[in-house]
């Protein structure tokens, strides 16, 4: 019996290690040269494993491009979970912002892979960090300092931000422009309100 187990915990084992593989020879090649540089052949090359071996793992080669992309997702919201967010909502807005562009200009392979492909395809992983950003935007709107629906408030805020993180990787724009923190002041500004005073709050009270 525990020889058993043993086995099944290494060939487990093995089998993680060889998906592993398969992913970091992926993500070097769709890196290097996106999806149509992604050859089978060169990939089972790079990763030592056979064509049926990918398919036993991923299905076929747009799975296997699906999950390389959610992994760069995945990283990507765990630098910002691993982050103490500020309290509030407008400022966890402006706080996103930046992260979003560090975190781009920090791992622009990632980056390229996430939102730079020849066709971009919402994965399960770029829509829920999407998501995320909805959440943050509906946060404002739920405290009264929204000037704008929340889906178009967050196409704008994603928008911006993909702009000038792209320009930064590409180094069209220094990563340490003034221009980044002037677009994102002029997003913020435009899309959200101050929070209200003490009276007007109490005014609105007495009229609810």
């Amino acid at each position: 019996m525990v020889a058993r187990i043993a086995a099944a915990r290494s060939r487990n084992g093995a089998s993680a290690a060889t998906r592993r593989a398969i992913l970091a020879a992926a993500a070097d090649l769709l890196a290097s040269g996106g999806e149509d540089g992604l050859s089978i052949r060169e990939l089972c090359a790079r990763a030592n494993v056979t064509p049926p071996t990918i398919y036993h793992h991923f299905g076929d080669k747009q799975a296997l491009v699906d999950r390389v992309v959610d992994d760069c997702f995945a990283d990507f919201d765990g630098a910002f979970a691993r982050r103490r967010v500020p309290a509030d909502p407008v400022e966890a807005l402006r706080w996103a912002f930046t992260r979003y562009v560090e975190f781009g200009t920090r791992h622009p392979t990632h980056y390229r892979l996430m939102f730079e492909r020849g066709t971009i395809r919402p994965t399960p992983g770029a829509l829920a960090s999407y998501d995320g950003l909805r959440r943050c935007v509906a946060a404002i709107a739920s405290a009264g300092r929204l000037r704008a629906p929340v889906e178009d408030a967050t196409a704008a805020c994603w928008a911006g931000v993909h702009g000038v993180t792209s320009l930064a990787i590409r180094r069209a724009l220094d990563p340490e422009s003034p221009a980044i923190a002037l677009l994102r002041e002029a997003i913020v500004t435009h899309l959200t309100s101050a929070p209200a005073s003490r009276a007007e709050r109490h005014t609105r009270s007495r009229h609810a």
